[in-house]
């Protein structure tokens, strides 16, 4: 379970970047745009000789890394706008409800197992989601915006299920440097959408680059890129059904007090019970 702790750790420190982001208004689009690129660069640093196999159109995993990165920053994107327009508390359950997506691709079409305890687990976790993730504000379901947080539903799940998918089909099973080609290709691709938003955003809506965006995006890319490399290893050895879930309910977990005891952010005691209970499907989850 290293590879867990890792992707965890990673993940959370990605929260906590936006958090900063926030505090030293840092413009967070230009920050994600500059990650792929830096990320994409590491990737291929990292792989060294194995470069220009990984820009092969004829590699197996080619027309994933494509996939895997477009929905990488169409995922972000709806994401901003699901914060402004349907209220991040939405958002952040809708993003973190994704992971029942990838469950079922793990059960329908990776051959995964799953019990009545390990069944009880991912709906309680689910639970644990809303639970700890529910703010003061009712969240309020306004018809014209609820398709918004439903795509980034759908955008989350399917990343984390391409990314699986990709795992078990596409890819040697223990080769690394597949594994590093195929995240450094998923990151250039995402770049190459995300400049393309980034130069209309600064030909029409007058954004700058500054400085601080481009550090932001250097540490944000290297995190998400060992996020991602992390994801891939412990897919290999644990189930997606198991992985997913134990990956987002303890990155809600490690957030919620990174953010109460760092960013002196309120918790309610809805909040604390969400995190027993996540606790409580952690366990059932790895057990059953």
């Amino acid at each position: 379970m290293i590879y867990l702790f890792f992707a965890v750790a990673a993940s959370t420190l990605i929260l906590v970047c936006f958090k900063l982001f926030e505090r030293y208004k840092i413009d967070s689009f230009s920050a994600i745009t500059i990650n792929y690129i830096v990320g994409a660069l590491f990737g291929f640093g990292y792989s060294g000789r194995n470069f220009t196999v990984s820009l092969s159109p004829f590699s197996e995993w080619m027309a994933m890394s494509l996939i895997t990165g477009a929905l990488l920053i169409l995922g972000f994107v709806m994401f901003s706008i699901s914060a402004r327009k349907a209220g991040i508390a939405l958002t952040a359950i809708s993003s973190r409800m994704s992971v029942i997506i990838p469950v079922i691709i793990g059960l329908a079409l990776i051959g995964d197992k799953a019990g009545p305890v390990k069944i009880a687990g991912i709906i309680l976790a689910l639970i644990a989601f809303y639970l700890t993730l529910k703010k003061d504000k009712s969240l309020v379901l306004k018809a014209n915006v609820i398709l918004i947080p439903v795509s980034v539903f759908l955008l989350m799940g399917l990343n984390d299920s391409a990314v699986k998918i990709t795992q078990h089909y596409f890819l040697p099973p223990g080769s690394e440097a597949a594994y590093v080609n195929y995240a450094a290709s998923a990151f250039a691709v995402a770049f190459v959408f995300g400049a393309l938003i980034s130069i209309y955003r600064l030909l029409k809506q007058n954004a700058k680059l500054k400085p601080a965006d481009l550090l932001a995006g250097i540490v944000l890319g290297l995190l998400n890129w060992y996020s991602l490399f992390y994801l891939l290893k412990g897919l290999e050895l644990v189930q997606v059904s198991v992985f997913i879930p134990l990956l987002n309910i303890s990155v809600v977990i490690l957030s919620s007090l990174t953010g109460y005891f760092i960013f002196s952010e309120k918790l309610r005691a809805i909040n604390w019970v969400g995190i027993a209970v996540s606790v409580i499907a952690i366990y059932m989850i790895a057990s059953g």
